[in-house]
């Protein structure tokens, strides 16, 4: 059952036959005592005796009868107490199933209230809307699961200011964990064409915890994320040439990713680094310390020539920003 599929004919109580256990209990009860009074008129239980044994067999076969009516009652009661406990068994499963589909019901319209919400604060008449309003709206997306919507609304917003880089975290971390293939690629491409955002005056966003990497995630989602990685690092060469990035955590974790592609583009963006760097220089990434000298162990694996053109563009772009730093190597 869904949302497109709800209507309330599926919910509508079916009126209760109370009449149909009555009248088997009553008809069992008739033939039981029927059958008793039988046998005891066939065993002359019922001749009026002239003499003290034959009132005291007559005196037992009532109490048969006595016997035999209070069974057929209390069958008749229990049957009664069944039907009663098996309706309100049906009625509570009809309510269940009516409050089920309210909740559906809902949930689309906070659905259909909040993507109405986010594409009016793009319309002409909301120019005035806050980034905190804008900011809102897309998280309430990310929370329905329109990652759709979310993703595409925070294409047009991030690059505009409209929308903060926090924000931008939370939607793109959203459709990462919680989205479809599609909503994966759309937001490691949007995560690439703002990859300059990534890093901002008090840190920097990641969609991933811990500056990490997931393998798990589509080919070209990961292909979206290293790009922007690499060029999140060029921007902080560009800022800070003497330190150890923070995208090179990302980076060197990226080097371990299965596809040739992506860890030629990873390894040739760091090598640059590694030699400029003393092999001491460290950064914190969030629960251990990567070295330069870690990187440098790792890089020891690839090529010394990267194999991919996005791969050489990086490292010839990182290593004349890092020769062009004062005291950098020539």
């Amino acid at each position: 059952m869904n949302e497109s599929t709800i209507t309330r004919d599926l919910f509508r109580a079916t009126e209760p036959n109370p009449w149909k256990p009555w009248l088997i209990a009553s008809i069992a009860a008739i033939a039981i005592l029927g059958i008793a009074i039988g046998l005891m008129f066939l065993l002359g239980l019922f001749e009026i005796p002239k003499d003290d044994p034959g009132a005291k067999t007559l005196a037992a076969a009532l109490a048969l009868i006595g016997s035999v009516l209070s069974a057929a009652v209390t069958l008749v009661g229990t049957v009664v107490k069944y039907s009663i406990d098996d309706r309100n068994a049906r009625v509570a499963a009809i309510e269940a199933g009516r409050n089920y589909a309210l909740a559906l019901e809902a949930e689309k319209r906070n659905r259909i209230e909040a993507a109405i919400r986010a594409v009016d604060l793009l319309s002409e008449n909301n120019k005035d809307s806050t980034q905190n309003q804008i900011g809102g709206a897309l998280l309430a997306l990310v929370s329905l699961g329109e990652f759709d919507l979310a993703v595409a609304l925070l294409a047009q917003l991030w690059p505009t200011g409209l929308a903060s880089s926090h924000v931008a975290e939370e939607v793109v971390r959203g459709a990462l964990e919680n989205g479809s293939e599609s909503n994966q690629v759309s937001a490691g491409s949007v995560l690439l064409q703002n990859a300059e955002r990534i890093q901002m005056k008090d840190g920097h966003i990641w969609p991933i915890p811990n500056m990490g990497w997931r393998t798990d995630l589509p080919q070209n989602c990961r292909l979206g994320l290293v790009l922007a990685a690499a060029k999140w690092m060029k921007s902080q060469i560009a800022k800070n040439p003497n330190a150890l990035p923070d995208a090179a955590v990302v980076l060197y974790q990226a080097m371990a990713d299965p596809d040739p592609i992506l860890k030629d583009i990873a390894a040739a963006s760091l090598r640059p680094l590694v030699q400029a760097l003393p092999e001491t220089f460290w950064i914190y990434t969030g629960e251990n310390r990567l070295t330069v000298k870690q990187i440098a162990k790792r890089l020891a694996t690839f090529p010394d020539v990267p194999e991919t053109n996005p791969g050489a563009l990086f490292q010839s772009e990182i290593r004349k920003l890092l020769m062009q730093a004062p005291g950098g190597k020539k």
